[in-house]
């Protein structure tokens, strides 16, 4: 095996190969701190400790079958190292494997894998390489318990750049353009952790004998290569690629942007595993159980069936009886008491979907306030639909009047429900980010489970967790997104289902011209909540008030949205007071207060549709 110390010229990369090659380094990382061979999903638990949870198993799978340094044995995943030639001499072989690590390895760490290889115990190896990293001609000590071979020093046995330069077959492209950055990060032997700003300034990967090169020209009688490279290499936010170039902090960030395509790249798997998975449906026994339980119980939110095949178990989209072993993991947790399905392949541990989800805001609740004359008689009168006069049967069954604790039974779910909604923002939902879902076909959302955690994807692209509610018939989440809508009531959007727990926003700034309301009239209906609530006005005398501001008529729609900015009331009630009191009229399909027929009171035809 070739060693992989990096080469001293600059190489010209796309970032989506620096990502594969910082994540394997990473890999390598992890395989050679457990000293062992890994299954896919333990080192998918050791990636996301160093890199993040975003570290995926399809992520790490196309890391691990593309990194030349690694192999799978036995549905695990090892090192080529592993099975060097043990007739070849101690030192040859310790050479290859820090080559192929293209950094400083801790001595027990290489101890452990002298020990894999030759069979002899680790500690016999661990005093050896002490004793070589001490004595410093073929190795040296990087830091308490680190070794690195002494061939990654730079060679400074001549005072002129350009000698030392040949010496270390550094070329002039990889060097020279650096000189100026390295001067104003104040790179020097006597400044090691300058060297993350220095990295963080080229924006790209550079041989740490470039680097030691550049700290050896700020200052030639003050700079020692081992002592220098052990402090640089050290620091924190110094990370080191595939190919031993180092990069920092920065670089690193903007890698991560490309760990998604990487996922999706195609890669086979070894013979032995795809043979295996496409013969085998999957079988969770009892510990295989207990393991994805405690996976989803461990989590702070929400866990995907997908992932958790991925991680424990190892299949892979396109494995045969992949859509069949999902199931499985999925029916697994969905019988669990510790563990809340929330909908499409989502689960949470139990007892964390937020409180106010599982309930009603007082905001939305119904009073049932009875008010009376001086006589006694009620002021609201609530009628059978039978009574009720003109089309307001057939109005107060409109899905814009409707709204939580006051709609009609939910019938059967739509078997195809439409993919495109168009919704109405209501007062009072704007002031709480919530919706009614019975603005909704049945079967838009899904059914099952009571309560769903979906994504949607706002105009702006960004995405946010929406909760629905089947039992409180109730959509929360959206608040952030309406304080930024100007229309207080009336404003329209069109929702789009992409997947059961995946919708888009789509709005262009319009509403509904029946239940539109002015910032003026808001404050005007404001004045006379304030007023109902000083005098205890009944909802016919809140009715009256609004409908004396409208003395060409109005519609029930509007009627109904203007009454509950002021109040919440059923639209039964108001339909059957405009039906049983004779100064309520209909003109032209709209309702009409008759100031002068108040004194005749209720029509005593309607007696028969009282509901008492």
């Amino acid at each position: 095996m070739e060693s992989a110390m990096v080469s001293n010229s600059p190489e010209v990369v796309d970032e989506e190969q620096l990502a594969e090659r910082y994540l394997g380094g990473l890999v390598y990382r992890v395989l050679i701190e457990a000293g062992e061979p890994l299954r896919l999903s333990e080192v998918v638990a050791r990636m996301g400790r160093l890199a993040g949870p975003e570290v995926d198993a399809r992520l790490v799978r196309v890391i691990l079958a593309t990194h030349p340094g690694v192999t799978s044995v036995d549905r695990k995943w090892t090192l080529w190292t592993r099975y060097l030639d043990t007739q070849r001499t101690v030192d040859h072989n310790l050479h290859q494997i820090l080559g192929a690590y293209g950094q400083p390895m801790r001595i027990a760490h290489l101890a452990q894998e002298m020990q894999t290889l030759y069979g002899r115990p680790a500690e016999v190896y661990a005093t050896m390489l002490t004793r070589l990293a001490d004595a410093g001609d073929r190795y040296f000590r990087v830091g308490e318990d680190g070794i690195a071979p002494t061939e990654w020093l730079l060679i400074t046995e001549y005072e002129d750049d350009d000698e030392v330069m040949f010496d270390n077959f550094l070329e002039d492209e990889a060097v020279l353009p650096l000189i100026p950055l390295a001067e104003e990060a104040g790179l020097s032997p006597q400044r090691p952790e300058a060297v993350v700003a220095f990295l963080d300034a080229v924006g790209r990967p550079v041989s740490p004998r470039v680097v030691q090169f550049l700290a050896w020209r700020a200052d030639r009688e003050g700079f020692r290569a081992a002592t220098f490279y052990a402090a640089a290499f050290q620091q924190q936010g110094v990370s080191v690629l595939t190919d031993g170039t180092w990069v920092g902090p920065a670089v690193v960030a903007r890698l991560a942007r490309f760990f998604p395509i990487l996922a999706e790249r195609e890669v086979s798997e070894p013979a032995e595993v795809d043979t295996q998975e496409a013969s085998q449906p999957l079988t969770i026994g009892d510990a295989e159980r207990e393991q994805l339980v405690e996976r989803v119980c461990a989590s702070d939110g929400t866990v995907f069936a997908e992932r958790l095949l991925e991680e424990v178990f190892e299949v892979m989209p396109g494995a045969r009886t992949y859509a069949e072993d999902l199931q499985a993991v999925m029916r697994v947790l969905q019988e669990d008491p510790r563990v809340l399905w929330v909908g499409g392949s989502r689960f949470r541990p139990q007892g964390t979907v937020p409180a106010y989800v599982l309930k009603v805001p007082e905001l939305l609740e119904i009073p049932n306030y009875q008010y009376a004359d001086l006589e006694g008689n009620p002021l609201d009168y609530l009628l059978e639909d039978e009574g009720l006069d003109g089309a307001l049967s057939r109005e107060i069954l409109d899905p814009r009047v409707q709204d939580v604790l006051d709609e009609e039974p939910v019938g059967a779910p739509d078997p195809n429900p439409p993919s495109n909604v168009r919704v109405v923002i209501k007062y009072h939902h704007k002031q709480l980010g919530t919706l009614p879902l019975c603005q909704f076909p049945a079967g838009f959302f899904p059914v099952e489970p009571v309560v769903l955690e979906t994504e949607f994807v706002l105009p702006g692209g960004q995405r946010v967790q929406v909760w629905v509610n089947n039992q409180t018939r109730l959509l929360y989440g959206l608040l952030d997104w309406f304080e930024t809508i100007p229309i207080n009531s009336g404003a329209t959007f069109t929702l789009e289902r992409q997947a059961p727990d995946r919708y888009v926003v789509n709005y262009n700034n319009e509403s509904e011209p029946a239940m539109f309301i002015s910032d003026n009239r808001i404050q005007e209906l404001l004045k006379l909540q304030e007023r109902a609530e000083q005098d205890g006005l009944s909802t016919f005398d809140i009715m009256r008030a609004i409908m004396e501001h409208s003395r060409k008529g109005i519609e029930f729609v509007t009627l109904h949205t203007e009454v509950n900015v002021v109040r919440r009331v059923a639209r039964r009630l108001e339909a059957s007071n405009l039906s049983a009191y004779h100064c309520f009229f209909l003109r032209g399909g709209a309702w009409v207060y008759d100031a002068k027929k108040l004194s005749q009171g209720f029509d005593k035809s309607k007696r028969k549709y009282l509901i008492r």
